[in-house]
């Protein structure tokens, strides 16, 4: 069965797979984050975890039909493959077991025809043959149906979304624990689009375990703030609205600092970037917050955002201990030292209530579980982006006012977007809402 690349990758994605995965060399599989989807160069998808035997590995995943597409798009002389970690192919009729790098090491393969989960089988099974091409401007997903069958339809799968970002961080757990996790994905939605690996890169070379550590010995808030930019070339780069005399303050605090003595090679996107959205003015912004949760812990801050009776819920009281929360210490600071309330809620959507959700479950507090939900399900919507624009065009007025309601329908729409509409799979699409539609 001649099956798509980009299929492959939603089975990835969306893990359509059995847990009993054996590599071509007969080693056991455990899946524990399917990784990032990258839309650039490289491999397909970036930072993902996994299990092999007994050895747990982090890196890249790279996606083909074939075993032998590896050759054929030149990975084996192509560096910038060396950290993949899994090669994922659909079919591998051949004897090979395993693929080389271009560093000369050994890559698993995992063959994932004879381990798709039931669900999707039964999909393959049911359109094989059948174009996945996007029709116009129709889509059945939203065809005739009400605003009152869309607005489930959508937190249904706002709900996903929001546990596949649960998953992710479950994952990050192996490896960190949850003040970095949180100050990790602070950085990475504080570089927006152009720099959100870049902001992530930095939080790892400067962790938040060395803010805590170096708070102790005496580094004070500006010789943190110049680390943050000094160490990683932002100094080269530092915007025009920047004040020239807190500039060169932190020269000469950096210089004279012995904290932090490393230089980080970071390749910051900062061509056309508007001054307000630049690093340096991000990393001033979120200063204030890291310095006074170092004293204690990020998490145990997002904590206090959630102390609500379940039935007592006041998402205006929500929105103001958030705004308080990474509001910076001197009020007089211009506007663009603030976290805007759009990003604000970026974090709160993205990395506050999944982590908080994550944290309650694991520690059985029922309470903590239903406040956290019931504030996402509850959450205003942020301002509309390309792709809610783009998905607007398969649906009626009366629906488009439907996700403008709540955030919660905006993430479903987004899930919808990225599991199926990005790469047309609309028969896919079709049997999941045959099968939302007949639990309804």
């Amino acid at each position: 069965m001649q099956i798509s690349e980009k299929f492959i990758f939603h089975i990835w994605d969306a893990q359509h797979l059995k847990t009993n995965l054996k590599t071509a060399t007969n080693k056991d599989v455990q899946i524990l984050y399917v990784g990032r989807w990258n839309n650039s160069s490289g491999p397909d998808f970036k930072d993902v975890v996994i299990k092999i035997e007994n050895q747990i590995l982090r890196g890249d995943v790279e996606i083909h039909q074939k075993v032998y597409d590896w050759q054929l798009h030149k990975h084996h002389e192509d560096p910038n493959f060396n950290n993949v970690v899994l090669h994922v192919v659909y079919d591998n009729s051949s004897d090979i077991k395993y693929t080389i790098n271009e560093a000369g090491d050994l890559i698993e393969i995992l063959e994932i025809q004879y381990f798709l989960d039931q669900s999707i089988s039964k999909l393959l099974e049911k359109y094989e043959g059948i174009s996945l091409s996007v029709k116009g401007d129709f889509c059945e997903y939203f065809a005739g149906k009400t605003s009152d069958i869309t607005s489930k339809l959508l937190e249904k799968n706002g709900i996903e979304r929001l546990h596949k970002k649960m998953r992710r961080f479950s994952s990050e757990m192996i490896f960190d624990d949850l003040d970095q996790i949180a100050y990790q994905g602070i950085l990475e939605a504080l570089g927006y689009n152009k720099n959100k690996f870049q902001m992530l890169q930095l939080s790892r070379e400067i962790t938040f375990d060395f803010i805590k550590k170096s708070k102790l010995k005496g580094m004070t808030k500006e010789q943190l703030l110049s680390i943050f930019i000094f160490s990683s070339s932002l100094s080269d780069h530092i915007p025009n609205n920047f004040p020239n005399q807190l500039k060169y303050k932190l020269i000469s605090l950096y210089t004279e600092q012995h904290f932090f003595l490393n230089k980080i090679d970071i390749d910051w996107k900062l061509f056309r970037i508007r001054p307000v959205n630049h690093p340096v003015n991000r990393i001033v912004q979120i200063i204030d917050f890291l310095w006074e949760a170092s004293d204690s812990s990020i998490f145990n801050k997002f904590l206090t955002l959630f102390s609500f009776s379940d039935n007592q819920i006041d998402m205006k009281e929500f929105y103001f201990r958030l705004n308080k929360l990474f509001a910076p210490t001197d009020d007089n600071l211009p506007e663009h030292y603030r976290i805007g309330k759009t990003r604000l809620d970026t974090i709160g959507i993205n990395i506050i209530i999944p982590l908080v959700l994550l944290y309650a479950g694991k520690m059985n507090y029922k309470n903590l579980t239903e406040v956290t939900k019931n504030i996402y399900k509850n959450y205003r919507a942020l301002p509309k982006n390309h792709i809610e624009s783009h998905m607007h065009r398969f649906m009626q007025q009366s629906q488009i006012k439907v996700v403008r309601k709540k955030a919660i329908y905006q993430q479903g729409l987004l899930n919808l977007y990225y599991d199926f509409c990005k790469d047309h799979n609309c028969q896919i699409c079709k049997a999941k809402l045959d099968a939302d539609l007949a639990k309804m």
